[in-house]
């Protein structure tokens, strides 16, 4: 593990999130990560649980994204969502584009559902339910985001504070 994620992960736990550290000896790659910049796959290979006190926020591992992980939540449920909502075959392929590009990274159902994801050209963005798909560039690119967790409680300004640590009580 890099010094960037372990910095990032006591953060989160100085917070009061809950980790353990990743149990899967699978070999390969878990198909829904094959197009997933290297950091990415190097980070949700990190940890098996990373999740605030509640479980109603939580970082996606290596293990969410393989087809035969169990959970209350799929690593792609709010894509399955906006597919069930869909009113036409446009309107379902359109959600299908968006999510071909977006990686989810993070889940959350503390405020209504919300997710950051990592975007095929590296930028993380934040959606939120209805829309899941109109999302907004929160960080430029999946290292910007380790060091702003990295940095905390220095700064509050942002739905990402708001989503990671809404909860500590500050």
């Amino acid at each position: 593990m890099t010094e960037l994620f372990r910095s990032a992960i006591g953060c989160l736990q100085g917070a009061g999130w809950a980790y353990e550290p990743s149990t899967s000896a699978e070999d390969g790659t878990p198909a829904a990560l094959h197009t997933a910049p290297e950091t990415v796959i190097r980070w949700a290979s990190s940890f098996s649980v990373l999740s605030n006190s509640d479980d109603t926020v939580w970082f996606l591992s290596r293990d969410d994204y393989s087809t035969d992980a169990e959970g209350t939540f799929a690593w792609n449920e709010w894509e399955q969502l906006s597919i069930q909502a869909a009113t036409s075959d446009d309107e379902a392929a359109t959600v299908s584009r968006f999510w071909k590009r977006h990686l989810p990274i993070l889940l959350s159902v503390r405020n209504g559902y919300e997710y950051l994801a990592v975007r095929d050209d590296g930028a993380v963005v934040h959606g939120t339910e209805p829309e899941f798909e109109e999302a907004v560039v929160v960080f430029s690119h999946f290292e910007e985001l380790l060091r702003h967790i990295s940095a905390w409680p220095a700064r509050r300004e942002q739905v990402v504070d708001r989503l990671l640590f809404d909860a500590a009580g500050s």
